[in-house]
């Protein structure tokens, strides 16, 4: 199951394929997904795998709700581990995004930048991230 963050000149694609541990049921280790992220922009092009969890996806995709309905504001996707940073605010019909990767995480090599979208990929991306919580809902209480 997939999601895209899409603009001008640039594509992010969280690509989610099962969790981490299916057994689980407890918030914290239930929630681990596993995950490959692609990215293209002018002149550079990334992938590699990684971990993020439910509740990380679930935050970003009610703030992306808000911020689409009040079309201002923000939405940030945060990986626990330091992989993604995507940020995005609103203003009006565009969303500027602000997405740094890292792999490996911490200290491997960065990847920051920039980019703009218009409001109509956002109602997309937030069909897609409902689709990914169907399948991979959030799993207990913290």
């Amino acid at each position: 199951m997939n999601f895209y963050i899409i603009g001008e000149d640039a594509k992010i694609e969280i690509a989610v394929f099962t969790q981490s541990y299916p057994d689980s049921s407890d918030y914290w280790d239930g929630n681990w997904l596993n995950a490959k992220i692609g990215c293209e922009i002018p002149g550079f092009s990334a992938r590699f795998d990684f971990q993020l969890r439910t509740d990380e996806i679930k935050d970003f995709a009610d703030q992306l709700k808000v911020m689409a309905h009040q079309q201002k504001g923000k939405a940030a996707l945060y990986n626990l581990d330091g992989y993604v940073e995507i940020e995005g605010t609103m203003d009006g019909r565009n969303v500027l995004w602000k997405a740094a990767l890292c792999y490996p995480a911490g200290n491997g090599a960065s990847l920051k930048f920039d980019f703009r979208s218009d409001q109509s990929d956002l109602y997309q991306t937030i069909k897609e991230l409902d689709g990914v919580l169907s399948i991979f809902p959030v799993v207990g209480t913290p």
